[in-house]
């Protein structure tokens, strides 16, 4: 059993980061100012990671405003509509609208941090998520708008976020034709956090063309996972909805038991984005994922 531990999605901003952001949009603070907050939050955040032992390094996604804006600010073709509930979460987002035909001219280079060090773990929308009450096929999203963002990722896996399949009851073919559009590039993994993916397991998700699955354990039963995966399994250990701190040895002995049922490779993550938990407790659930990770 090969283990690894790595945290992808957003995380929290820190309170100055916050402030700065606020007094941007009031005029009391420079673009400038806000760039070097962001800079000084992404090296603290590289040092945490590093501290914890953790295989891959993020920036955090600390200049995303949520999983889709920046991809609709620089896409022509779509805009920011409906702010949305984010599942059932205390947390809210700008739903993806389309105006026209979306496509993306370029890369999104300055979105994602050139401080950090490899190896690097990136996280993008999946075509399906990005797609969603927009009229726009999930396969067109990929192709126009997903591809050239992907371009400008320099990461050893790109994990795409899907929130909204399992909660739809949709089926993973329609992810099929979508992530065969973006699988020459880099190692892509399908996500699907606060979710129960054992329905999207039993009709065939571990035959989707990506390298790994990202599974929530606080609502998926470890039985759920077919035995023999042959996929880096990101297993969500890490509940980034409690700010209780979970126990390294308890992880460890979970990945034990998903090792009994034939999964070779594990990755220890949060189970979905930790931008849910404040700062410090963050940073201590990035500490459990790394002792968990030498424990098992």
């Amino acid at each position: 059993m090969a283990v690894q531990a790595f945290a992808p999605g957003m995380y929290p901003r820190s309170e100055a980061l916050v402030q700065a952001t606020r007094d941007l949009d009031r005029g009391r603070t420079t673009e400038a100012d806000v760039d070097a907050q962001v800079a000084a939050d992404v090296q603290k955040l590289i040092g945490v990671q590093q501290a914890a032992g953790l295989d891959l390094l993020t920036d955090g996604m600390l200049r995303w405003q949520d999983h889709f804006r920046p991809l609709l600010q620089a896409a022509d073709g779509l805009e920011t509509g409906a702010l949305t509930r984010y599942l059932d979460t205390n947390t809210f987002y700008r739903a993806p609208k389309a105006t026209g035909t979306p496509s993306l001219s370029g890369p999104l280079d300055e979105r994602f941090s050139a401080a950090v060090p490899g190896p690097r773990v990136a996280t993008l929308p999946s075509p399906y998520a990005l797609a969603r009450g927009t009229d726009v096929s999930p396969t067109a999203m990929a192709e126009n708008v997903l591809k050239p963002a992907l371009a400008g990722v320099d990461a050893e896996l790109v994990v795409l976020v899907e929130p909204f399949l399992a909660h739809d009851g949709g089926s993973p073919n329609e992810l099929r034709e979508p992530v065969e559009a973006l699988s020459n590039g880099a190692a892509l993994a399908l996500w699907f956090p606060f979710s129960d993916a054992g329905p999207l397991l039993e009709q065939g998700a571990a035959e989707l063309p990506v390298e790994g699955l990202g599974i929530d354990f606080y609502a998926t039963h470890l039985d759920s996972v077919p035995e023999g995966l042959d996929k880096l399994l990101l297993a969500g250990v890490v509940d980034t909805r409690s700010s209780v701190v979970e126990d390294p040895a308890e992880v460890a002995a979970f990945a034990g038991k998903l090792a009994e049922r034939g999964v070779e490779r594990i990755a220890l993550v949060p189970n979905g984005d930790l931008q849910y938990v404040s700062d410090a407790v963050a940073r201590e659930k990035l500490a459990r994922l790394g002792q968990a990770r030498a424990a098992a």
